[in-house]
C-alpha cells in the first residue's frame, strides 16, 4: 500500500510537526444485513502498540496502518489523504473513495 498526502496535508503535517500517523479501518455494516456497507479509514496522530501495525516511512511522516487494510483495499494500491476543517480544528480524511464491491 502507498499513502499519498495532498499538498494541504503535507503543509499541515509540517506546520504541526507531525511525525506519526495511524490508520485503522472503520467498517460499517448496513442495518438489517450482514454485508459490508462502507469502508472508512480512521486517520489519527495518536496510536498505541506500533508493533501491531505495518509501517510506511517517508521523508514527510511515518504512516502506521493495520495489515488488514491490504486485504480490504486490494484494488486501491494508492490512498490519497488530505485535511479539512477550520483553523486548529482540522482532521485527516481520504480523498480516495472506496467501494466494498470493488474490494
Amino acid at each position: 500500500m502507498k499513502f499519498i498526502y495532498s499538498k494541504k496535508a503535507q503543509d499541515y503535517i509540517k506546520r504541526k510537526n507531525i511525525n506519526k500517523i495511524f490508520i485503522r479501518e472503520d467498517i460499517e455494516s448496513s442495518i438489517g444485513c450482514c454485508s459490508i456497507s462502507t469502508i472508512k479509514l480512521n486517520i489519527s496522530t495518536k496510536g498505541e502498540n506500533e508493533e501491531n501495525y505495518k509501517k510506511e516511512e517517508s521523508d514527510l511522516v511515518t504512516t502506521y496502518y493495520v495489515s488488514r487494510l491490504e486485504a480490504l483495499l486490494i484494488n486501491y494500491p494508492q490512498v490519497v489523504i488530505s485535511v479539512f476543517g477550520f483553523r486548529n480544528k482540522k482532521s485527516f480524511f481520504t480523498q480516495t473513495e472506496f467501494s466494498p464491491l470493488n474490494s
